[in-house]
């Protein structure tokens, strides 16, 4: 929401209250904008519990953004309607898991690194100013797999 700062106020869904302020504070930076038009076929953009697509049970904090149309989706940040990122179709999932699977070695386990420092290398990296799996494309995702497999990550 370029230049407009979304107003968030507390309101019941799914028998949950969604947008408490607690909730809300806990989102760091720029919240995503919520999506109304798919990015891959145009359809309309619904706010859903997730256990439309994973077969009558909720995982985790239940609401998400789903394409009426083609079925992309992105959930939400935990007591809130603001998305983790932005949508996401069948190929894009299957991309930024591979993304995270490269990349989760570099600040899990054995390294030094935090996250928010890996994620500052990964930016660097990709030549922009913020990074976040949860924003990527299909490409995108590729050449995260690719940086983190070539070690040219650095902090």
């Amino acid at each position: 929401m370029a230049g407009k700062r979304r107003r968030f106020k507390p309101y019941e869904l799914f028998g949950r209250t969604v947008n408490l302020p607690e909730a809300v504070a806990r989102v760091k930076g720029d919240p995503v904008s919520v999506p109304d038009t798919c990015r891959f076929c145009k359809g309309e953009v619904k706010l859903v519990n997730n256990a439309d697509f994973y077969k009558g049970r909720e995982y985790g904090w239940p609401l998400a953004y789903c394409c009426t149309s083609c079925g992309a989706r992105v959930g939400c940040h935990p007591g809130t309607d603001i998305p983790l990122g932005t949508l996401a179709d069948g190929p894009t999932m299957q991309a930024r898991r591979e993304a995270h699977d490269a990349f989760d070695r570099l600040w899990r386990g054995k390294t030094p690194w935090h996250r928010s420092q890996a994620y500052r290398a990964l930016a660097k990296a990709l030549g922009v100013r913020f990074a976040h799996i949860s924003w990527m494309d299909v490409p995108e995702c590729k050449r995260v797999v690719s940086l983190c497999q070539s070690g040219a990550l650095f902090v």
